[in-house]
C-alpha cells in the first residue's frame, strides 16, 4: 500500500511542474482583455439566442383548435 502512495505522490509531484510557465518559444502569448471580453461575450450572447430558439421550439402549440 505504501508503495501505491509513493507512487502516486511522485507523479503527482513530477506532473505539477509541467504545468510552470515555460519561457522562450514554448510560451505562448495570451489574449488582450478587451479580445477575450469580446470573444467570450459573443459566445455568451449565442449561447442565450440558441437557449431562446430551443425554447420557443419546444413550447410552440399547433394552430389547430381542439
Amino acid at each position: 500500500m505504501r508503495r501505491v502512495v509513493a507512487a502516486f505522490a511522485l507523479v503527482a509531484l513530477d506532473t505539477a511542474a509541467a504545468w510552470a510557465d515555460h519561457p522562450g518559444a514554448f510560451r505562448s502569448e495570451g489574449w488582450s482583455p478587451i479580445t477575450t471580453a469580446l470573444v467570450f461575450g459573443g459566445l455568451a450572447l449565442l449561447a442565450g439566442m440558441l437557449v431562446v430558439v430551443i425554447v420557443t421550439l419546444l413550447t410552440r402549440r399547433g394552430n389547430g383548435s381542439p
